[in-house]
């Protein structure tokens, strides 16, 4: 959003209350241009009529609809936007969505995409990785979220996931997320179709292709689901959302809390027919976090002290402090191991091009921005998948892929079927909707580098009817989100007495306190602070759950900034 140095009409002055054309030509306007997805429509649907409701109070909305391979890199390298739409990923570890507002997270592959900065907030989110207790932990999170609740990050809801499968498909695992969702790393396990093996060819449609094949540097689902059949990490999910062994059989923690000893399966081979030891297991942790590399960035990073080999099938992770988080920041952070063998001579942005992992599935080929094609591991230490080959199609256009379905071209799509087309899915017998919760939680964010006067926040909340967003973005399906956790996935950790009640008027009267009234066209500029009105209490964020959010403003104008060069750009975010 360009602001421009507010200056004196030069036609004279105007009557109280009236802006005069040329003099509002050279004042800040509340403008701004909105990055969406296209093929993400739980997004790109809540950023249009996002901007329908924001024009109500004269906030101007321009949502400008990118692919993902453009719009990825100007939110999460070069920093080149005003605002955007997205979807991002939940899990039961709460510290993913905290670790999203530190400022050390605020650079190029971090997930501090929209720049917030408070040392307070760092300083908070810090003792809740290393809390003494949950309890501890709770509270912590819950002052968290009372000082973030008017920054840059604005949820709008939590969607509820609505896949079709196919009906001859059957064995599949219910997890929060869905049937096949990245956390899921049950369902391809043991889901057949057929009793004959090469039958059951697994057929999956992708709205746009992956973006990296490398375990380091993925950050977008879409790669890491196929990276996730490929490799395997350490600690696991259970479909109860436990962490549970995975490449390793069990574990053990010191007295102290510092100490986690993880004993590794034997015999565990790689695809290459290399046998997976410590060796793979300290590389990995070790040059991912060297490297900062993106899926090393969040609790991980922070906790670990060191890591050792004990002997050719025990790691111990050493860590600085003792946190509540340890266990479940490893079963939810993407991290897989690879062979030390074939990486240690490599950059950590190496494409990768022929991966080879400990997973499921065995890479075959890749035909970019067309398909990718998986076969099954016939050694793998769980047993060998049911599933014989998987195909991953791009289908950019929803309706297509609902299609590709009914007609048996393809047996589901990776993320909810639109929920326009739910309705022919529940009348045909071929077809299954499978409901659960889903992992998206559906926002908007503003560049807070560029732009970070907290009112404007505070009054888009307010501005906001998340019912409706739901009820036009998803058909309905969906739960309202206020603060950047919620009950759904982070339980009571969750500050749920922070809400935004739909209020317009409120809306307009802390834009107009602070000195944003209405030009010619509507949309408001920035004159300065009115005398008369009534201010909004600006007092220090409180530290205990309230009913109504207030933040202190970081500047009392309009301000912007140039975010200073980057030079090694890091891969690009995806939604989650």
């Amino acid at each position: 959003m360009m602001l421009v140095i507010a200056v004196m009409s030069i036609i004279g002055p105007a009557a109280p209350g009236l802006i005069l054309v040329a003099e509002a030509q050279a004042r800040p306007r509340l403008s701004f241009e909105m990055l969406s997805l296209p093929w993400f429509p739980l997004s790109d649907k809540a950023a249009e009529v996002v901007a329908e409701q924001l024009k109500k109070v004269g906030i101007e909305i321009r949502v400008v609809k990118l692919e993902s391979s453009v719009m990825y890199p100007r939110i999460m390298n070069t920093f080149d936007y005003d605002s955007f739409a997205l979807a991002v990923s939940q899990s039961p570890d709460p510290t993913g969505m905290l670790n999203a507002m530190h400022s050390r997270n605020a650079i190029p592959g971090g997930s501090n995409y929209w720049g917030y900065a408070n040392p307070e907030v760092d300083r908070l989110i810090d003792m809740v990785l290393t809390a003494k207790s949950e309890d501890e932990a709770r509270e912590l999170a819950w002052k968290v979220q009372a000082m973030v609740a008017n920054g840059p990050f604005i949820p709008l809801y939590l969607s509820i996931n609505t896949q079709v499968i196919r009906a001859e498909w059957k064995n599949y695992t219910l997890m929060p997320g869905g049937i096949i969702e990245a956390y899921n790393r049950w369902s391809l396990l043991y889901m057949y179709k057929s009793d004959k093996l090469e039958e059951n060819v697994f057929r999956i449609a992708f709205p746009s292709d992956i973006l990296s094949l490398n375990p380091f540097m993925a950050t977008d689902l879409r790669s890491l689901w196929i990276i996730a059949q490929i490799y395997d990490p350490l600690v696991a999910l259970s479909p109860d959302l436990k962490p549970v062994p995975w490449l390793a059989e069990r574990w053990e923690v010191s007295q102290d809390g510092l100490n986690y000893t993880f004993y590794l399966r034997k015999g565990v081979k790689f695809h290459d027919g290399s046998e997976l030891t410590a060796d793979d297991v300290v590389f990995t942790y070790k040059f991912g976090i060297a490297n900062k590399a993106p899926r090393y960035l969040g609790a991980i990073a922070v906790l670990i002290k060191d890591i050792e080999k004990i002997d050719d099938y025990t790691v111990r992770f050493i860590l600085k402090d003792p946190s509540p988080f340890f266990l479940v920041s490893l079963a939810t952070s993407f991290q897989f191991i690879v062979p030390k063998k074939i990486w240690e001579n490599q950059n950590v942005t190496w494409a990768n091009p022929n991966p080879i992992g400990t997973g499921p599935f065995k890479f075959v080929s890749r035909t970019p921005g067309e398909s990718i094609v998986l076969e099954r591991n016939p050694d793998y230490f769980k047993g060998a998948p049911k599933i014989f080959r998987i195909i991953m199609r791009v289908i950019p256009e929803a309706e297509t892929r609902y299609y590709s379905i009914k007609r048996g071209d393809v047996d589901t799509e990776r993320y909810a079927t639109s929920f326009s087309l739910i309705p022919d899915a529940e009348k045909d017998p071929n077809l299954r909707v499978v409901k659960t919760p889903d992992i998206w939680l559906i926002y908007i964010a503003f560049n807070y580098r560029r732009y970070n006067d907290t009112r404007i926040f505070e009054a888009i909340n307010y501005a906001l009817d998340r019912d409706e967003i739901i009820k036009r973005a998803a058909g309905g399906y969906g739960v309202p989100v206020y603060t950047i956790l919620n009950k759904e996935w982070h339980g009571g950790y969750a500050n749920t007495n922070i809400t935004f009640k739909y209020d317009p008027e409120k809306a307009i009267k802390i834009l107009e306190d602070a000195g944003w009234l209405p030009g010619p066209d509507g949309i408001r500029i920035y004159v300065g602070k009115q005398q008369t009105a009534t201010p909004t209490p600006q007092t220090t964020p409180p530290t205990t759950p309230t009913t109504t959010p207030t933040t202190t403003p970081t500047t009392p104008t309009p301000t912007i900034t140039t975010p200073p060069p980057q030079t090694t750009p890091a891969p690009p975010a995806a939604p989650g």
